[in-house]
């Protein structure tokens, strides 16, 4: 069924169109066409948008102090995980494991460095704030540091072969180092440039 959007977006109000606007990234070409007609035709920028979505962004950061105000918030990560959804995770960490080492189905040397970015995203996806999460840049940054996650943990395993708990801590530790490095820098990169993209984005 067709989606009328201009009548659609007739209808809301001015600060229901920014909500729209600040992510017409996940609308359709149609969708975003319209938005920026009617925008327009009240006279709102893409300025009135960033400044709705930093509104947005600080609303989420009181919510978030509001339900602890005794501990610290930061902007991007949370102050204590989620331990529910972290053993859960972990449940189906041990179950990766049993399927991949279950009768050898997959060597140590592949099936070692497939625990470690699964673990590895489980703790980026709890460690976050939600408003994170909901980003588009937060997937892909967290996408790319699979690679390098991989393939240290693939030659760790390959070269150095783990002989104890210790070695296996210390071996899953630097790989996800250098997948957090990466994938967080890249991060804080595209959300500082967002804003220089969305202006170009109307030029």
């Amino acid at each position: 069924m067709e989606t009328n959007f201009p009548e659609r977006y007739a209808i809301l109000s001015d600060e229901e169109l920014l909500h729209f606007a600040g992510d017409r990234r996940d609308l359709l070409p149609e969708a975003a066409g319209a938005l920026d007609t009617e925008m327009a035709r009240r006279g709102l920028t893409h300025e009135h948008t960033r400044a709705k979505k930093r509104d947005e962004l600080r609303f989420d950061i009181k919510e978030a102090r509001a339900h602890n105000p005794k501990r610290k918030r930061s902007k991007y990560f949370v102050a204590k995980l989620n331990l529910r959804a972290y053993f859960i995770g972990l449940a189906g960490a041990v179950l990766l494991m049993v399927v991949t080492l279950g009768h050898h189905r997959v060597p140590e040397e592949w099936s070692w460095p497939l625990f470690v970015v699964y673990i590895s995203a489980l703790i980026a996806c709890l460690a976050v704030q939600p408003w994170v999460r909901r980003t588009l840049n937060f997937w892909l940054c967290l996408a790319i540091s699979f690679v390098p996650q991989f393939v240290v943990a693939h030659w760790l395993a390959v070269y150095h072969p783990s002989r104890s708990n210790t070695g296996a801590k210390g071996s899953a530790f630097l790989s996800m180092l250098a997948g957090y490095v990466l994938g967080g820098a890249l991060f804080l990169v595209l959300q500082k440039l967002r804003p220089a993209q969305e202006m170009e984005a109307t030029d």
